[in-house]
């Protein structure tokens, strides 16, 4: 994606919550009013010309239709309502639509029940995804090719993004933003839309999403296997004989899949657990080190400040809002 004139399609059908779809278009709104240019251009898409009913009984007229053979940059599945079945049977275009956006190069994220179009056109097919909870048990019996997390409130797979709730929705949306326009931009809308910006699921994984825009399985698996053992030691010999290569291919081939050597990906991967816990625990520095990998605080620093351009302090300053009293942490 360009850093101006991003396209962005927010989906509408049957039974969408128009809260979740309407958020995105007023986050992208906000970025175009503070750069006093059309950064994003934002519409509203419908399977046809008719208008679609919300969960809450409104119209929805689209500003375009999926029959359009319009390409977007990224696209926006809304949480919804409704019998699956009956709305694969009412919604038809759905489906060869999002494989056309996708080939074409677009992000896709969905909120909630959302993913389960992307599970439907077959796009997270031997991927990881998530969603609401109480939705997963039906999505796993429908769908079992995909790997669905379900403590994870944000998950991305080669481009593909799901979430757990309307709050991770939103995270969604700042998370484009950040990706587009940088971490102050995203920061600057978080404090002035007044939402807490802690959350109590780790975003660790959502944010290293940019070095999975790949299609080198061997690579994923790799990936999958620092996702859950970076805070220990780590061989980078040891992987290499698991992937079945040699050290030197598998270096080579990392590198030419992410964009990172597995040494430098590694220490991303550590600076973004220690920026969640910065943001969303009261434990000290030291102890943050420790619990991501890091025995020596005096390392840790100079590799965080080398990947977050903060010390660990002055990330924690800057990033970590005021405490609230009597904070929810439920999902919608």
């Amino acid at each position: 994606m360009t850093p101006f004139g991003i396209r962005v399609a927010i989906a509408a059908y049957e039974g969408t919550w128009a809260s979740t779809l309407y958020t995105t278009a007023e986050i992208v709104q906000s970025v175009n009013l503070r750069y006093l240019t059309g950064v994003f251009s934002c519409g509203v898409v419908t399977p046809t010309e008719q208008a679609v009913v919300s969960y809450s009984g409104h119209r929805i007229a689209g500003d375009t239709t999926m029959a359009d053979g319009v390409l977007y940059d990224w696209v926006v599945l809304p949480h919804f309502w409704g019998d699956l079945d009956r709305l694969i049977q009412l919604h038809p275009q759905i489906s060869p639509w999002l494989q056309q956006q996708y080939a074409g190069g677009a992000l896709i994220a969905s909120v909630n029940s959302g993913a389960f179009w992307l599970a439907y056109a077959g796009l997270l097919k031997g991927r990881r995804a998530t969603t609401y909870w109480r939705h997963i048990p039906e999505l796993k019996a429908r769908f079992p090719e995909v790997e669905w997390l379900v403590q994870q409130g944000l998950v991305e797979d080669s481009g593909l993004y799901t979430s757990n709730g309307q709050h991770a929705g939103m995270d969604l949306a700042l998370h484009v933003v950040e990706r587009v326009c940088g971490a102050d931009m995203a920061s600057s809308l978080t404090r002035d839309m007044t939402f807490d910006h802690r959350r109590y699921y780790d975003l660790t994984l959502f944010n290293m999403a940019g070095f999975r825009h790949h299609r080198d399985d061997s690579i994923h698996q790799v990936q999958n296997w620092l996702d859950r053992h970076y805070s220990g030691p780590v061989s980078f010999k040891d992987l290499a004989d698991s992937a079945g290569m040699s050290k030197s291919t598998f270096l080579r081939r990392f590198e030419r899949a992410t964009g990172e050597k597995p040494a430098r990906y590694l220490q991303r991967l550590r600076v973004e657990a220690a920026k969640h816990r910065l943001i969303n625990s009261d434990d000290n520095i030291k102890a943050i080190s420790i619990n991501v990998g890091y025995q020596d605080i005096s390392h840790f620093s100079k590799v965080f400040k080398s990947v977050a351009a903060h010390s660990p302090r002055s990330f924690r300053n800057r990033y970590r809002p005021r405490k609230k009293a009597n904070r929810s942490n439920t999902q919608y």
